[in-house]
């Protein structure tokens, strides 16, 4: 049985589209949209170009596909134009499923967790309707507990502060996380966002009011009411100056959302009793929330999908259709589901663009020696991520040790703010001695502390409250990238590289082996490493 699991939408608010193909119990291919259209996030798209991936990874037409699942149950109409938009685009459509936004969500993290039963806590701006679910899954069946309406959101809240910081909303999240670790928590908020016995309740005075029928003001207008604006300074103008304020701003927001969730997390244990925990939708993104979920006295274990924006809901969506079929699916333990690239469709493409390169017998070893020269990598190896993660198949690598290597991949590559962090990628075995609790992280979903006798030896990816988003690599998994930082360990007696992904700032990660050519062109990289082959830049001679 072939079930294509569908996330996106045809109006401008349908963000992070993607396509999931689940064949039995086996997912064979899952991939976002933004990677093939290189628009960030593909607002407004069906994904055409994921799901064209999809069917070519399982080499079948779309004659072949029993179940078309797409997430979103209460979209008018939305039978009708799928149905209108595959005969159109393929001549052909199968039967349609609809999914729950958030049961989608749900699926996508506790079907694949490998719990035999978890509290589920989902958490988004909004989806059908809702913006928080909380729920127990349990063998093949979600229960739901307690739903949270819009506009009464987790991530409007999170929305509101980041454009309040000058920052992009639904988009830029992460920024306001990162930010916040550089300032303390001084400002009170709980007239913005308090708990109640229920969970959390929003002040909707702090929003600006839209026309009926209109959920959100677009993303080109200010989410925040003047009423929001009359307890604070002017919000921050985008690209200005960043102060002590916006740092304590971001401080006292994020703490004050981690309180709330951790609320959130408590009340789910009283309804539920499970040890298990797991976590998904956009604000399930914010590792260093989830870092403190992961510390409560009654989570035993915490599972968090690489994909757990409304990319995730792809996959959630196929896999509550598949369950309800009888398939069973094992813990996930990789999120390389995207498209792959051959030697030789490598050495074709770089042939066509005529630059040089050369082969290389052991590329693991030789990339590994150009970190410990302080060199900066382009790394495109094997099938890409699925998620917002880089994880060692679309990354860009380098040294953790020097301190001013965060800066100058910030500021020669990324061309980002200086204040946005980077994560490690350790040998699994290894990582319990660099950072405090850490054993299975595969998917960089929470931050660990770093243990202080080994912040010297990686101080470009430990933040500076002490703590890393962790990459633990097994070899099972990636044996060519742990085959790498092994070798560095070698070189360099430190069992981390430093990992970012492989795009400049505002675009997609890259995708093909041209995308990948050109952003090594465009960037400040020293190397791209792109299969077995190595293109390296010429220092201009005076």
């Amino acid at each position: 049985m072939h079930i294509l699991g569908l996330s996106g939408g045809f109006r401008q608010g349908n963000m992070d589209g993607a396509a999931c193909l689940i064949r039995g119990n086996s997912i064979i291919a899952a991939a976002e949209e933004e990677r093939f259209a290189r628009i960030k996030h593909a607002p407004g798209l069906i994904p055409l170009n994921a799901i064209k991936y999809c069917l070519s990874e399982a080499k079948i037409s779309i004659r072949e596909v029993d179940l078309l699942v797409f997430s979103g149950s209460t979209y008018k109409g939305i039978k009708d134009k799928l149905r209108s938009y595959f005969l159109f685009r393929f001549g052909s459509c199968p039967e349609i499923a609809l999914v729950e936004h958030h049961l989608a969500h749900a699926s996508s993290a506790f079907f694949v967790s490998g719990f035999k039963d978890a509290g589920i806590l989902t958490m988004d701006l909004s989806g059908d309707g809702i913006s928080t679910l909380l729920a127990y899954g349990k063998g093949p069946k979600i229960t739901k507990l307690r739903e949270f309406r819009r506009p009464n959101s987790l991530g409007a809240y999170y929305n509101l502060v980041t454009q309040y910081l000058g920052f992009n909303r639904n988009n830029d999240e992460y920024k306001v996380m990162g930010l916040s670790s550089y300032g303390k928590p001084v400002f009170d908020l709980s007239w913005l966002l308090k708990k109640d016995a229920a969970g959390y309740i929003f002040n909707l005075n702090a929003m600006r009011k839209v026309p009926a029928g209109q959920s959100f003001p677009s993303m080109q207008e200010p989410l925040y009411s003047r009423s929001f604006l009359n307890h604070f300074t002017r919000p921050r103008v985008p690209g200005s100056r960043i102060t002590r304020y916006h740092m304590d701003f971001a401080a006292s927001a994020q703490n004050l959302l981690e309180d709330v969730i951790v609320h959130l997390a408590v009340e789910l244990y009283r309804l539920t009793g499970s040890r298990n925990l797991c976590v998904a939708g956009g604000v399930g993104l914010n590792c260093v929330a989830n870092a403190r979920l992961r510390k409560l006295p009654f989570v035993d274990n915490i599972f968090i999908p690489p994909a757990s924006s409304d990319a995730g809901m792809a996959m959630g969506s196929a896999l509550k259709i598949a369950v309800g079929h009888g398939c069973k699916f094992e813990r996930l333990s990789h999120a390389y589901y995207g498209p792959g690239y051959s030697n030789t469709d490598i050495e074709r493409a770089l042939k066509h663009i005529k630059c040089d390169f050369r082969r290389c017998d052991n590329v693991a070893s030789f990339t590994a020696k150009k970190i410990s020269e302080g060199k900066i990598i382009g790394w495109f190896q094997s099938r890409m991520e699925y998620g917002p993660r880089a994880l060692g198949a679309r990354s860009i690598l380098a040294d953790p040790a020097p301190a001013d290597m965060k800066d100058r991949i910030n500021h020669l590559v990324k061309f980002r703010e200086s204040f946005r962090p980077f994560a490690p990628s350790i040998l699994e075995e290894q990582a319990a001695q660099y950072f405090d609790g850490a054993s299975d992280a595969p998917f960089m979903t929470m931050n660990f502390d770093a243990r202080k006798d080994k912040i010297n030896k990686m101080r470009a990816v430990v933040h500076v409250d002490g703590t890393s988003r962790v990459q633990t690599v097994k070899r099972s998994v990636n044996p060519i990238y742990y085959d790498m930082i092994k070798h560095f360990y070698r070189l360099s007696s430190t069992p981390v590289v430093l990992n970012t992904s492989f795009n400049v700032r505002d675009e997609p990660v890259v995708c093909t082996p041209y995308q990948a050519v050109a952003s090594f062109y465009q960037s400040g990289l020293d190397c791209l490493v792109i299969g077995d082959y190595i293109l390296e830049k010429r220092k201009n001679k005076l």
